[in-house]
């Protein structure tokens, strides 16, 4: 009898196992049932924003009901504003199908910014609650290198700098480099840059430039980027240390096309061949002009037929006039003193003016001069520890250089980046 009920026991023990086994199991299939049922009724959508197309209309035209896109934007709104939506910016939509009912809108996602993205998920309570969300970035060291195209301007661009590097990089060969005239399609140029980029290699912002290469008709220029003991700001130096600043810059307008050399000509509006004792910069009404060297402003007003004028007295004799300016830039007024590359006036067409443009004259004494070819001493040379510090500076910058020039084909290192405007040639 005894060994009869410990058998008896035994089964039940395995009986009642073998149930809560197939329980567990039944559990584990309803589970997985309701899951894929619920994800199965999931729908995703993505659409690009239309030409004059609204964030609204893009929800209305993706099957959302007005209240939904009504509630949707409404928590949009609070962390992005909605008009800043640009065509052809992809949306991701989710939708929840129902039995016999239209799809309900659960969810709205998009790339605000490089690095940045908004989402807007439907809560229990029917409502949608919206975010912000910062992207994690990757820093390196870009280097892009090629021939310019139609233009160093958009060549730069299209291989993945931004309109801070170009802008950088006009400043520094302004001296010496009429981009007009010497920029011509084949030249190749070279930037050396820090970067951040996000998930889908889009730059969201850049750092320090660290070098820059031009090699034009008028020869090869290299400049690195040092921050000299006792400065407050990093410059510009050739490979030998020697500033690439000089006393006066040739072209103290960035973005303007050369619309007359200095010489004889036949004046636009007399109608008579004379002498054009400076040089004419063709720009939009605002373009900024910049004071083409220190000095201080000796005149700054209306000036017979230079309309709005301005004139800056320099060292060393020089003297630098702009002419037919739309307006003066704050502060600019006789006795006020000026540094290099700061703004002093915008373009305009006053006085005797075919169209809106600079009109830039360089005097020594009292004798006009061309600016195109004058050739002016240099800035600073560095000397003693400052060179020792800048050629140690020079090996790391070349280095990176070499390092980022080796991980691309020489083709790849011309090749347009991927979309969002990645920098190419440089290591990930």
């Amino acid at each position: 009898m005894a060994w009869n009920a410990g058998l008896f026991d035994g089964a039940a023990a395995a009986s009642a196992e073998t149930v809560a086994q197939i329980r567990e199991e039944a559990a584990a299939r309803a589970e997985h049932q309701a899951f894929t049922e619920i994800y199965l009724a999931r729908e995703e959508r993505e659409l690009r924003v239309g030409d004059g197309e609204t964030l609204a209309g893009l929800l209305l035209r993706a099957g959302a009901s007005s209240a939904e896109t009504s509630a949707a934007l409404s928590s949009i709104s609070g962390v992005y504003n909605p008009r800043q939506i640009r065509p052809g910016q992809p949306v991701s939509l989710f939708f929840l199908r129902q039995h016999g009912a239209q799809p309900r809108l659960t969810g709205v996602a998009f790339r605000s910014a490089p690095g940045e993205s908004i989402t807007a998920n439907r809560t229990t309570a029917g409502r949608f609650a919206a975010r912000q969300v910062m992207m994690p970035l990757t820093f390196e060291i870009a280097r892009i290198a090629g021939p310019v195209q139609t233009s160093l301007y958009s060549s730069a661009l299209e291989l993945g700098a931004t309109d801070r590097e170009v802008s950088a990089l006009a400043d520094a060969f302004s001296y010496d480099v009429d981009f007009q005239r010497d920029v011509r399609p084949g030249d190749p140029f070279e930037l050396v840059f820090e970067r951040f980029y996000d998930d889908e290699g889009n730059t969201v912002r850049t750092g320090d430039l660290l070098f820059l290469s031009l090699q034009t008709r008028a020869g090869s220029r290299q400049f690195y980027s040092f921050l000299a003991p006792g400065d407050s700001r990093p410059d510009w130096y050739d490979a030998d240390g020697k500033s690439a600043r000089r006393f006066l810059m040739k072209t103290p307008i960035n973005g303007a096309r050369l619309s007359s050399g200095f010489g004889m000509r036949r004046h636009p509006i007399l109608g008579y061949s004379r002498m054009h004792r400076g040089t004419d910069f063709a720009a939009p009404i605002g373009t900024p002009i910049l004071a083409a060297g220190d000095g201080v402003v000796s005149r700054a007003g209306p000036f017979s037929s230079f309309g709005n004028y301005v004139r800056i007295r320099h060292s060393n004799g020089y003297d630098t006039a702009y002419a037919h300016l739309s307006r003066f830039a704050r502060g600019v007024r006789p006795g006020v003193r000026v540094r290099q590359g700061q703004v002093i006036g915008y373009v305009g067409t006053t006085g005797r003016s075919t169209g809106p443009h600079l009109h830039y004259e360089v005097l020594r004494g009292s004798q006009q001069v061309n600016p195109m070819g004058l050739r002016m001493p240099t800035g600073r040379n560095l000397t003693g520890r400052a060179l020792e510090l800048f050629m140690i500076e020079r090996e790391r910058i070349d280095t990176l250089r070499h390092v980022r020039a080796s991980e691309v084909t020489p083709s790849a290192a011309q090749t347009p980046p991927p979309a969002g405007g990645g920098a190419t040639g440089g290591g990930r």
